[in-house]
């Protein structure tokens, strides 16, 4: 791998090294810096900026680079495209505003919220280790006589692989139109994009968190409530039935018309509301419910309409798959053509080794 001195060093290459360790470019540049591989003179590996906040080794590029992206002085994609050394860091550029895009929802369930760790895999099958059925209970240190047989946990492959779905679109610019418009105008046409694919992985993420990964391994539900809405003691028991379980619940999800009426009882709302209630009539954010985040699922979801609230217990939430190299498939063509199209693009699915990180209770 080259050194980077200077600017003329950024090559296509990066990409397909970066691809070959399984990491983003911006994860090889850190890399790259943290070993002195990058001339301090572009990258300094203890660079923060006025917030005293770590600056990572892409940024730093681009300051380098003198790419302006946001603010009254951003300047137009020409930035990128002109300089054939500056071309190079813009698929980076792209798949860093699709990802931040993708975090930047508020009290709003998101396909992260659902998941406790994330896996890179060659290929887009995927098959998850499980607790052998029936063992569930017995995870517990007891004691064990003098000689006696220590208990043993077995884990095996679930039965039937999980396969990844492709999430992505095209944004259709003329080389033309990237060069003129402004850089956040482009980060906003991003956005768009990464939004809706969010939308649509967090939707698929909750229906495999609800109704299994094709294992047999849907969400346990509780005793439903006899009531019509839910009250306090309902979230309760579902909490109580995830601790004997021994998971934790620290979000709770349900649809907007659910989740508002649980927004609005008293403890929240009434005239002897908590201090966390008091805020929430004040400056309108959710307060956590018994330790609980409140989340919305967002309509035509798998909890849409069926009066139901889900507990997550994140720590023990889905795995997440994605295939390794699948996040930007156009970064060549990007980098060596006029384009017209900027293809963005991930190959991402979950699998649900724990049933009990997730708990379902419905009222009538």
């Amino acid at each position: 791998m080259t050194k980077i001195k200077t600017l003329k060093n950024l090559e296509l290459g990066l990409y397909q090294d970066a691809a070959r360790e399984g990491m983003t470019l911006s994860q090889l540049l850190n890399e790259m810096s943290r070993k002195g591989d990058i001339d301090e003179s572009l990258v300094r590996p203890d660079a923060r900026n006025s917030a005293g906040e770590p600056v990572d080794a892409f940024k730093q590029l681009l300051a380098a680079a003198g790419i302006r992206t946001k603010g009254e002085f951003a300047q137009t994609g020409d930035a990128f495209v002109s300089d054939p050394n500056n071309r190079v860091l813009f698929p980076e550029f792209v798949v860093r505003e699709y990802r931040d895009a993708e975090r930047d929802a508020v009290n709003v369930l998101q396909a992260s919220d659902l998941v406790s760790t994330r896996v890179g895999i060659n290929g887009n099958a995927y098959r998850t280790g499980v607790i052998a059925a029936g063992q569930e209970k017995e995870l517990e240190f007891g004691r064990v006589s003098e000689l006696g047989e220590m208990p043993v946990y077995t884990i095996t492959l679930a039965d039937k692989a999980v396969n990844g779905q492709k999430y992505g679109g095209v944004l259709r610019l003329s080389y033309e139109a990237v060069r003129r418009a402004r850089i956040p105008v482009l980060t906003r046409y991003i956005g768009k994009v990464s939004r809706a694919q969010g939308r649509r992985k967090a939707k698929t993420a909750l229906n495999t968190a609800l109704n299994g990964d094709g294992n047999s391994n849907p969400a346990p539900a509780s005793t439903a409530a006899t009531g019509t809405t839910f009250t306090l003691q309902d979230i309760i028991a579902l909490q109580m039935d995830g601790l004997v379980q021994g998971v934790q619940f620290g979000i709770i999800t349900a649809d907007a018309a659910d989740l508002a009426a649980i927004l609005n009882l008293d403890i929240f709302t009434g005239v002897a509301a908590t201090a966390a209630g008091a805020d929430f009539r004040d400056t309108g954010k959710w307060p956590n419910i018994l330790g609980m985040q409140p989340k919305m699922a967002m309509a035509d979801s798998a909890l849409q309409g069926s009066k139901k609230i889900l507990g997550i217990d994140q720590a023990n939430g889905l795995e997440e798959f994605y295939e390794e190299g699948s996040e930007i498939v156009e970064s060549e063509k990007l980098i060596t053509s006029q384009f017209e199209n900027i293809a963005i693009s991930e190959v991402v699915g979950w699998a649900k080794p724990d049933t009990q990180a997730f708990r379902t209770k419905a009222h009538a």
